[in-house]
């Protein structure tokens, strides 16, 4: 097989024009050969009707010369009658090599030999009625001579109409070859194509993020190249993600150590316990405790976007429970649902996940802390679980102001602030949603907020293989 795409294009443009190229070549030569004999069976055609009726012609005008030679006995009738001979015996000759007619012009030579040795003698006995009876036996005999020619004639258009049967069949057999060509071209259609189609799926690997497998193809050398350049972008794209994770990893590590003792200082003010405070002390303090929460919030907000992008977590077949999940989210939010008395409503029955567990506490713990961080004192959160067809259905919904219906897209961008505020003093970050709609659709899952007349009710289809309902709770 060729090793480049140019000569294996090539080489299948030239297996596929042969059969073709065969086919009508062989139908030319079929039309050239019919067309040939055409052209000389007209010939033929035209010589024999042209040759029989002047047979005709010149025996009435021999016998009228021979019948007014034996009446006047004039020398220069008689050499008129020897020149109408002669032309009857030129034409006689041209028409003999025609097979069908050569016994036909046999017998009408005899004839008029023996009638011509009768004129030339004399005889005494030889009368205008004889010479009548002669001419007579002459032009029946010339008559055969036309009614061979026809026969001749038919010989010849049946012989061209076979071989018009014949180039009929030789076009419908080159017909066959179009298929045969179509098959030869879909060969190498599927030859060009395997090695593409082979590449396509690892390409779109690449564009989901997952930089894992290795890039390679067994094809053209053109399209082996394209394999090696996407491998060594592949490769470099992996390096880069490492880098960065490790960078997040690391920056965040170096931001959590000294921002801890600053917030255990800021709550060593802010309560007192390092000395009471003035009143304007006391706001200030309370400024740098809120500050330095909404940061710790934001650098763990970029920990989990970190974790949205890092695909590796996916690949792994993972599993968890929704139950454990969302007695994590709970007991880190438990201080502030005590201080609202938030009423809870969990599923009743437990799922088995194949998911990654920190993705499912993520997407819980923004769901969860939003409907905490809007819910009115005394109000109620309620988490439902249901499984249709490998499809999981989480609902979240509160009793909180709810967000206008133009807002239900908007809020799942990046860094948006909807127009209804919360009662929280730490303002949120903006990416808790952004970061729930990511991580949900690396599971191919979708994330929507539904209309709802009191407080917000989000939706979340997961599209899982291998979810099991386990246990009632």
């Amino acid at each position: 097989m060729p090793s480049s795409l140019k000569s294996l294009t090539l080489l299948g443009f030239a297996l596929v024009s042969l059969p073709l190229i065969l086919a009508l070549a062989m139908a030319l030569v079929r039309i050239d050969k019919l067309s040939n004999q055409g052209t000389l069976a007209i010939q033929e055609v035209s010589g024999l009707v042209y040759g029989t009726r002047q047979v005709g012609q010149l025996l009435s005008n021999m016998e009228r010369s021979a019948s007014q030679y034996l009446v006047l006995k004039d020398q220069a009738i008689w050499r008129g009658y020897l020149e109408l001979r002669h032309e009857l015996l030129v034409l006689t000759q041209e028409l003999e090599s025609q097979a069908e007619l050569q016994s036909g012009v046999a017998e009408l030579l005899r004839q008029e030999a023996l009638l011509h040795a009768a004129l030339s003698e004399q005889l005494a006995d030889f009368d205008i009625a004889l010479l009548q009876e002669k001419y007579d036996s002459l032009n029946e005999q010339g008559n055969d001579l036309y009614r061979l020619s026809r026969k001749a004639i038919d010989t010849k258009v049946h012989a061209i109409e076979q071989s018009a049967d014949q180039l009929r069949t030789t076009v419908l057999q080159s017909a066959l070859v179009i298929p045969a060509s179509l098959l030869i071209a879909l060969l190498f259609v599927r030859l060009l194509m395997r090695p593409i189609n082979e590449l396509k799926p690892q390409i779109s690997r690449l564009q989901e993020g997952n930089f894992e497998k290795k890039v390679s193809v067994a094809g053209v050398q053109e399209i082996q190249e394209v394999a090696q350049i996407l491998e060594a972008m592949r490769v470099q794209l992996l390096e880069l993600e490492e880098q960065k994770s490790h960078f997040i990893r690391h920056i965040s590590h170096e931001l959590k150590t000294p921002l801890a003792a600053i917030r255990e200082g800021a709550e060593l003010l802010y309560d007192g316990t390092a000395g009471s405070l003035n009143p304007s002390q006391q706001e200030v303090s309370g400024i740098i405790r809120s500050s330095v929460s909404r940061l710790q919030q934001l650098i763990e907000d970029l920990l989990n976007f970190n974790m949205v992008l890092d695909n590796s977590s996916t690949l792994k077949p993972q599993s968890c429970y929704l139950s454990h999940s969302l007695e994590r989210v709970l007991a880190d939010r438990a201080l502030e649902i005590q201080g609202k008395v938030l009423l809870l409503s969990l599923p009743p029955e437990d799922y088995r996940i194949p998911m990654h567990p920190e993705h499912l506490r993520v997407i819980l713990d923004n769901l969860l802390s939003n409907a905490v961080k809007f819910s009115p004192v005394e109000g109620k959160i309620t988490v439902c679980a249901a499984l249709h067809e490998q499809i999981l259905v989480l609902d979240v919904i509160d009793e909180g102001p709810g967000i206008p219906s133009e807002q239900h897209e908007l809020v799942f961008e990046p860094f948006y602030q909807g127009s209804v505020r919360a009662d929280a003093k730490i303002k949120g970050s903006g990416l808790g949603l952004t970061i729930t709609r990511e991580l949900v659709r690396k599971y191919n899952g979708h994330i929507l907020l539904k209309d709802s007349r009191r407080g917000c009710h989000f939706e979340i289809s997961l599209p899982l293989n291998g979810v099991e309902k386990i246990i009632h709770v």
